[in-house]
């Protein structure tokens, strides 16, 4: 694999992996909320609790899976040669 070639797959990984992170946090951000107007029982927080799960939760948790697939095929990348200079056991 050349120099290259591995830092293209590095940088894909790496966004990767932060788009899922970001998801999880903004999906808990939704779970979080629903749970509140769930909690406050008001006159209409019940249906803006169900549209938040339905709407958003159901496509944010569709959208984790779907990165978590493709992290888990990105096979994991081999190490920099450059890398092992450093490494000290």
């Amino acid at each position: 694999m050349s120099e290259t070639d591995f830092a293209i797959e590095h940088e894909l990984r790496k966004r990767l992996k932060g788009l899922h992170v970001h998801l999880q946090v903004v999906h808990a951000g939704v779970v979080v909320a629903a749970a509140a107007l769930h909690y406050q029982n008001a006159e209409r927080d019940e249906e803006i609790a169900r549209v938040l799960e339905h709407a958003v939760g159901d496509r944010l948790s569709e959208q984790i899976e779907r990165t978590a697939e493709l992290l888990a095929f990105l096979q994991p990348l081999p190490t920099n040669p450059d890398d092992l200079d450093s490494w000290d056991p």
